[in-house]
């Protein structure tokens, strides 16, 4: 089993960028598979995020993310990257671990 099969979840990722002077709107970036998961209620607490709005996210190492970007997945649920954790291991697997917090 490879780490990549632990990736089920499809989001799209976009970038804040200067389209026109002085204004600036969420470029579309790439689409790649993630895996999201809620964090635990009192991890949550204990790091100052919002209950129920939380999650982390895990994915490949090579993914091009960075912190500020929005993510939307195929539910339609939006989400903005707060911190980015690179690169952590799981066993034998490298990857991104991401703290994302849901916006819509």
């Amino acid at each position: 089993m490879s780490f990549t099969n632990l990736m089920t979840q499809k989001i799209v990722i976009s970038r804040l960028a200067i389209v026109s002077g002085d204004k600036s709107a969420y470029s579309t970036i790439t689409a790649d598979y993630v895996n999201i998961q809620r964090m635990d209620d009192n991890k949550v607490i204990n790091i100052g995020g919002a209950i129920g709005k939380t999650f982390r996210m895990y994915t490949e190492v090579d993914a091009d993310i960075q912190k500020g970007d929005k993510l939307v997945d195929e539910d339609g649920n939006e989400y903005k990257i707060t911190a980015i954790s690179n690169p952590a291991s799981l066993g034998a697997f490298q990857h991104l671990e991401c703290m994302i917090n849901k916006v819509k």
